[in-house]
């Protein structure tokens, strides 16, 4: 629901005060936010919708292996968080800025000087932090990191008494952070400041008791949790001085965390069970908003979604079986879903020429590169009614001509057009199987064109039919991983070679990726293969790759460094 939002604006700091870090309401260290929460309203409509798959890392700074918290990551995967639970003094909270690839070399201390502890809480683009740290008698004070400047930052209206607590969670490019203090009776109130004018804005947030702003992105819109006298947690958005109220669908203590450049919300919630998962809101004003629930697939019901960056990858925690909390990574996973098209493929049709002798003409690719083709029309008990010229591909796999024949009879019906792998019919060799054919004529020859099918036939001309199939194709940009899941049926049973290349199926070009090879079992069917290819260091791209399953195996498809016989690609697609 949306509701009026006003906000009240005091005077600036009475005296200056140095940078501010973020730190997050749901963390399990000693001075993490922790509301009581209960059932709050939900916004919009809601739908499902088609889940974002994302590939998980965990990431541990090992200067305190069970203790690790990531709380923020921005457009460039700089993640932000810390180690150390901050139960005892052997395991004080720590602060770090971690870069890819995320080695232990990658970890960089970030602490504010002089600070018992210190938790980095979030990050902008600039790489600028936020967070809070604490004093050696437990007072919170939130602190801002700005162009390699520490500065710390209290709410004027936080009670001056050892053990206070000013906390800041979020801090966007402009250098507007957001957080909250605790009042003497323990409530906590939700404030903005502006780094470089030292003013804070209250976040009055109606009927709440408790209120914590958690994120705040570059145009300004705000998340946070409030809870009200009856101990009811609502999680909320402020946008453009609306407030909207949040509740996982069916859940409850849903508690936001952060928002990113496109609005996509992040935190955690209990599910009728109680057991906490991490969550991304979309569209959350609608008109219809999507709900994802995220689990670390290491997680023992324990995940929480703290940060999230332009480009939807997720920064945050769970705790393992071993009782362990862990850094969670998750990068979105580009997934491509791949209807797979038999070769060749396209169009005949037929004609005479001057002394009235029957042509073929043929427009099709998916041939192999440089391949000659005997084409023959074939009567229903396969005599021979007419010989063509030979087909030719050219070094793209495209044939584009006009094939002559002796032939100027008249056609007999259910006669049709077979197209072999070389240019002999002979029976048990690979030039003669047949790799594509028309369908049948019947009343004479066709005035338009018909369709060429591809066949799978062996050797020994047993046929499996037209090949089919479908591919999943997966990028993980943190594992650097391509990974092709296969699902074929009609071809040949034993092994066949498939790359991903460079071109198109209408224009094949180079191998980019080798994969091994798929087995095809006795029926001639490919059942769910994986293969993944590793070190790969940029996504798919939006054209310019093609994955194609061959004939033969990767061992006779190339003859002196050339595309051989076997080579015929049998499934094709463009990524």
């Amino acid at each position: 629901m949306k509701i009026p939002l006003t906000r009240s604006r005091p005077g600036a700091l009475r005296r200056p005060v140095g940078a501010l870090a973020v730190a997050v309401a749901a963390t399990a260290g000693t001075f993490a936010l922790s509301p009581a929460v209960a059932q709050a309203g939900a916004a919009g409509h809601h739908a499902a919708a088609a889940a974002t798959t994302y590939t998980f890392s965990t990431l541990n700074d090992q200067n305190d292996p069970t203790f690790n918290q990531l709380l923020g990551i921005n457009s460039h995967n700089v993640i932000s968080g810390y180690f150390g639970s901050g139960a005892d003094a052997q395991h004080p909270n720590k602060g770090y800025l971690l870069k890819a690839p995320y080695g232990q070399g990658n970890y960089t201390d970030e602490n504010f000087p002089g600070s018992a502890q210190t938790q980095v809480t979030g990050l902008n683009d600039l790489g600028d932090t936020a967070g809070f740290w604490v004093t050696g008698n437990g007072t919170s004070h939130g602190f801002v990191e700005w162009n390699g400047v520490f500065a710390s930052y209290n709410d004027p209206k936080t009670p001056h008494a050892a053990g206070s607590v000013n906390q800041l969670l979020g801090i966007n490019t402009n250098g507007v952070a957001v957080g909250f203090y605790t009042d003497a009776a323990g409530h906590s109130h939700a404030y903005e400041v502006n780094q470089a004018t030292r003013v804070y804005t209250a976040i009055k947030i109606p009927g709440a008791v408790s209120a914590v702003a958690t994120g705040i992105n570059n145009a300004g819109y705000i998340v946070g949790i409030a809870t009200d006298a009856s101990k009811v947690t609502t999680s909320w958005l402020l946008k453009g001085g609306h407030l909207t109220t949040y509740q996982f669908p069916g859940g409850s203590d849903t508690q936001a965390f952060g928002i990113n450049s496109t609005d996509h919300i992040v935190g955690s919630y209990l599910d009728g069970q109680g057991v906490q998962h991490g969550f991304v809101l979309t569209s959350p004003l609608g008109p219809t908003s999507h709900w994802q629930k995220i689990d670390d697939p290491n997680g023992i019901g324990s995940t929480v979604v703290n940060g999230i960056n332009a480009a939807g990858d997720l920064a945050g925690f769970y705790t393992d079986a071993a009782g362990n909390t862990d850094g969670m990574l998750a990068m979105v996973t580009k997934v491509m879903y791949l209807q797979l098209q038999s070769m060749p493929t396209g169009n005949i049709s037929f004609g005479t020429d001057s002394s009235g002798n029957l042509t073929l003409t043929v427009n099709a690719f998916g041939f192999t590169p440089g391949s000659s083709h005997l084409v023959q029309l074939l009567e229903g008990n396969n005599t021979v009614v007419a010989q063509f010229s030979t087909l030719t591909a050219n070094g793209v796999g495209q044939a584009a001509a006009t094939l002559d024949s002796t032939f100027n009879g008249t056609v007999p019906p259910g006669s049709r057009v077979v197209v072999y792998n070389g240019t002999t019919a002979t029976k048990g060799t690979p030039d003669g199987e047949v790799i594509a054919e028309s369908p049948n004529l019947q009343n004479g020859l066709p005035a338009g064109s018909l369709p060429l099918v591809a066949l799978e036939n062996n050797a020994q001309g047993e046929g499996f039919g037209i090949p089919a199939g479908s591919a999943t194709v997966a990028y993980s940009p943190s594992a650097k991983t391509l990974t092709v899941t296969l699902n074929a049926s009609g071809v040949d049973p034993g092994m066949h070679a498939a790359h991903i290349h460079l071109g198109s199926c209408q224009n094949q070009g180079g191998v980019l990726y080798m994969l091994m090879d798929f087995t095809a079992d006795s029926n001639g069917q490919i059942a769910n293969e994986t293969r993944t290819v590793t070190g790969v260091t940029s996504g798919i791209p939006a054209t310019g790759w093609y994955l194609n399953l061959h004939e033969g195996t990767s061992n006779n498809i190339l003859k002196n460094g050339a595309p051989s016989i076997f080579f015929r690609p049998l499934l094709c697609q463009n990524l």
